[in-house]
């Protein structure tokens, strides 16, 4: 046997056990699969030749669909990941843009030619940086004297792709809020209608009245609504009364609440037919009472 010292001296070495559960366990279940093991897995069951046709088509429109979120997925990673990278970049340029701009806007008036072409430049690259599409590569606004082909028909062709979403967007906008203003002027006339309704009924009225049926009518109405108002005369409805006692109301206190709690347990106890209980002594196993 063993002594159960330190291991330096002979002892024995305890096996590390993996804590189970604990505050930051991980709920116990089936781990869910992933877009791509979902695709892998069915192109495999696909594979196969003795699948029935009712199966193969539901696992084919299946996968049409994993393919599209797994496609929208990597543009979302890949956008993640460029903004990310690009962000320092974007951030720099767009504070040198708008400081040069604010120094030429304070002196608007005093512009010449040449600063307000300078300006007009400077807010067009301001554009470009703020609504850049997430999904590219980002190439600098600021060009530099060591400036290659590729890098300025890659930044002619990033300016297009931002006017052009730009225009895309205002143009959603116009639509948008035209069919805000035909649901506008939809209600409106709703409500036009609705007056002229109770226009015409109006009309109506005054029309029906310079007919001797309707002034006898109007008469009648008249004199059926008068005899109504001399029937209805205002009822009375006695209100409720809460009993009043007339005996004087006593407010224990604390001194009296005592004194009865001690009558209580000096009384003897009785059963059920009224009978009082013998009570017995502590030598006869009876409850042991406590000094007052």
């Amino acid at each position: 046997m063993k002594p159960e010292h330190p291991r330096t001296e002979g002892g024995i070495k305890r096996k590390w056990v993996k804590r189970q559960g604990g505050k930051h366990a991980k709920p116990v279940g089936a781990k869910k699969q992933s877009v791509k093991n979902q695709i892998r897995s069915i192109e495999r069951l696909l594979k196969r030749e003795n699948i029935p046709p009712k199966l193969r088509e539901e696992k084919e429109r299946e996968l049409e669909k994993l393919t599209d979120a797994g496609k929208e997925n990597k543009r979302i990673e890949r956008e993640k990941r460029l903004s990310t990278k690009y962000h320092k970049v974007k951030f720099f340029e767009r504070v040198k843009l708008t400081r040069r701009i604010e120094q030429l806007e304070k002196n608007a008036d005093n512009l010449s030619g040449g600063e307000q072409d300078e300006l007009a430049s400077l807010k067009e690259d301001l554009e470009y940086v703020m609504n850049f599409p997430r999904g590219e590569k980002y190439v600098s606004v600021l060009v530099k004297e060591g400036d290659t082909e590729h890098a300025t028909k890659e930044r002619a062709r990033l300016r297009k792709l931002v006017k052009a979403n730009l225009a895309a967007a205002a143009a959603l906008g116009d639509e948008n809020e035209g069919g805000a203003a035909i649901a506008a002027g939809a209600e409106d006339g709703a409500g036009d209608d609705d007056d002229d309704f109770f226009l015409d009924d109006d009309d109506k009225d005054g029309d029906g009245g310079s007919s001797p049926n309707s002034s006898s009518s109007s008469s009648s109405s008249s004199s059926s609504d008068d005899s109504e108002s001399e029937e209805r005369e205002p009822v009375y409805i006695p209100k409720k009364e809460m009993p009043v006692s007339k005996d004087p109301i006593y407010i224990k206190n604390h001194a009296q609440k005592l004194v009865e709690r001690a009558q209580r347990k000096e009384e003897p106890k009785k059963d059920k037919d009224g009978n009082n209980l013998p009570q017995r002594k502590r030598s006869e196993g009876g409850r042991k009472r406590r000094k007052k």
